[in-house]
């Protein structure tokens, strides 16, 4: 069963679908979250399961705008992973599967947005969750003045989303654009897609902690030792960021070596795209020290006339870019259709 969107409806529904979490957010046609819900994925009891948390969690948002499911337009969906644009289909995803005989089989090629619109008699609609929210930024964020821009999200992982010319770059699948995995040390570092030398295995969460592993152990003295108690499994990039706004000389190179690092990768999508900003989302971008060394790392590894042109800003919509692309994703389909 194929549902259409209803052109003009004034009203859509935006989701970010996590690992642990799903949020909706109903947006208006005037760019405002009228309601919004929140609930357990449940992204490891099966598609059945997700697509049922998601649904639920749709209505629950409607309900609390006051609104009626007949009023919605579209569902648009961020979801992690490799999400085929073109047919809904989850191609690859590792945070989703289901346990068969004690053995947890990821997400390979699970039809996902049709099931989501048959539950829901609403058209539905999916794209990567980083790409989304570069679209969520591009059309209501830090890029709204802009026509070109990259977003880098970091955290855990390194996910990226290339706007060009006013369009969301997703190439011929959906996968676009994984600037996380481009290789920037051939031979270093193994990521967790199993490459050597991603961007992603020299700024990802796990690549910081053991930075400063290493760091600690050849600096004793370091505020880090009393912070995490001797116990080198407690430490957090948090821990480290107080530390290095208090001037901890450990701390500090900590997130200048990541920042040379996530220059080097700015400069490989500033020197491809030719983009007029560069967007950084997440909460690791806020570390003391780490914009200004990824800044500098960039002066000196992009093409100068397109650095020069290029502006480097923190991301506007916090946790909202992930439903606010969703939404967006779902007035263009109807705008289109």
């Amino acid at each position: 069963m194929t549902v259409a969107p209803k052109r003009h409806a004034r009203y859509v529904v935006g989701v970010d679908l996590g690992g642990t979490n799903v949020r909706a957010a109903v947006v208006d046609i005037d760019e405002k979250i009228v309601g919004q819900a929140r609930a357990a994925s449940d992204a490891r009891n099966g598609a059945a399961a997700v697509v049922a948390a998601l649904a639920r969690t749709v209505r629950e948002a409607i309900i609390d705008a006051g609104l009626t499911i007949d009023l919605i337009g579209a569902v648009g969906m961020a979801v992690p992973g490799h999400i085929d644009t073109y047919s809904g289909e989850i191609r690859w995803s590792p945070n989703f599967g289901e346990y068969t005989d004690g053995k947890f089989d990821i997400f390979l090629h699970v039809p996902f947005a049709g099931p989501v619109s048959e539950e829901l008699g609403l058209a539905a609609y999916a794209g990567n969750d980083a790409n989304v929210a570069a679209l969520g930024e591009f059309r209501y964020g830090a890029g709204r003045e802009v026509s070109d821009l990259v977003m880098f999200t970091l955290g855990t992982g390194i996910g990226s989303g290339v706007v060009s010319q006013g369009r969301l770059v997703v190439g011929s699948t959906g996968g676009a654009s994984e600037l996380g995995h481009v290789i920037i040390l051939a031979g270093g570092r193994q990521c967790g897609c199993g490459t050597f030398g991603c961007l992603e295995a020299y700024c990802g969460t796990s690549a910081i902690l053991e930075r400063a592993h290493r760091a600690i152990e050849r600096n004793t003295e370091s505020s880090l030792w009393s912070r995490i108690e001797g116990d080198k499994t407690t430490l957090t990039p948090k821990l480290i960021d107080e530390a290095a706004r208090e001037g901890d000389v450990v701390a500090l190179s900590v997130f200048e070596e990541t920042g040379y690092y996530l220059g080097i990768g700015i400069a490989n999508a500033i020197s491809i795209f030719n983009p007029s900003l560069v967007v950084l989302g997440g909460g690791i971008r806020k570390a003391t020290g780490l914009m200004a060394a990824a800044e500098r790392s960039v002066a000196r590894h992009a093409v100068h006339s397109m650095r020069t042109t290029c502006r480097i800003v923190e991301a506007a919509l916090g946790e909202d870019a992930g439903v606010m692309g969703a939404a967006e994703l779902a007035w263009s389909k109807m705008g289109s259709a």
